[in-house]
């Protein structure tokens, strides 16, 4: 059978489309945001492996429909218009799902029929519904930020991202590899115990280009660090033109609470499906990962 989807190459184009997410305003934000963090990597380097942006040809210029496959994750998207049910489904069942995917940032609007293909093909293994949250960039670029003298701010280097894949809670099976080029590429920040170089804190702007993986080791716990973490990138998206955005577990009333402490406000639902392999495929790994560079 022959299969319908394009891909979208053209920087150009991927802008264009990006433009129709983000005339949608907050009711879009994760499309924009996720859209313009793959067009940054793109600029960077056009030859990004493992990086594929599909879409449905005649189609996309209208509903901004993409499928993003990046690894083992899945980002799927479309503008909310009377065709996208369709479309979407239409896109869905062309792709290879024999590796199985992590689908990440899957859109309320779009839960119902995303839901169904997968139920229907049999492939839906797990559900988890997050809360999209945001601070606004006119109120982030006002943020002033210090920790105590004992620590320091320093960005992370790729050979650090083995400590944050062994203490994330997505971790998988080419997750490090997924990680160093997170740090390589987009904004992040690290603390530091000035006593011995020790890193004892992260967050990492993620590759739906929203604020993830905030951690901090448990003894330095209790001392404003996460919170000084998210408002120094908060700023560093203010700054690049973004309102500071992320998405957290609605079972997680840790990490809401405080991100509305620290000001942020729920603005949308947003989705992770976690999909079947087929029995005989691979998956990611880093061994295969070096023999597909």
């Amino acid at each position: 059978m022959t299969n319908l989807l394009i891909t979208l190459n053209n920087i150009d184009d991927l802008r264009s489309m990006r433009e129709l997410y983000k005339a949608c305003g907050i009711t879009q934000l994760i499309g924009y945001q996720t859209l313009g963090n793959y067009i940054s990597w793109f600029e960077r380097d056009p030859q990004q492996k493992h990086i594929k942006i599909y879409t449905l040809p005649d189609v996309w210029r209208k509903s901004g429909l993409y499928l993003i496959v990046d690894r083992y994750q899945l980002m799927v998207n479309a503008l909310d218009t009377a065709e996208a049910a369709t479309e979407l489904r239409t896109a869905l069942l062309q792709l290879d799902w024999s590796r199985g995917y992590k689908m990440t940032g899957v859109p309320d609007i779009h839960h119902d029929t995303i839901f169904k293909v997968l139920t229907d093909l049999n492939l839906l293994i797990d559900i988890v519904r997050l809360q999209i949250m945001i601070m606004p960039r006119a109120e982030a670029l006002e943020l002033e930020v210090s920790i105590s003298t004992e620590y320091e701010f320093r960005p992370l280097i790729p050979d650090e991202a083995v400590i944050v894949d062994n203490i994330w809670y997505s971790r998988a099976k080419g997750s490090l590899a997924f990680i160093k080029r997170l740090i390589k590429y987009n904004y992040n920040i690290g603390i530091y115990l000035k006593s011995t170089g020790e890193l004892i804190g992260w967050c990492i702007r993620c590759n739906l280009g929203l604020l993830g993986m905030l951690h901090v080791r448990d003894a330095h716990r209790g001392r404003g660090l996460a919170g000084a973490m998210v408002h120094f990138l908060s700023r560093q998206f203010a700054q690049s033109g973004d309102d500071a955005t992320t998405m957290i577990n609605y079972g997680n009333s840790a990490s809401i609470a405080l991100f509305t402490k620290l000001n942020f406000k729920k603005v949308g639902t947003t989705y992770i499906f976690r999909t079947k392999r087929s029995e005989d495929s691979e998956i990611w790994t880093d061994e295969l990962e070096a023999t597909e560079q």
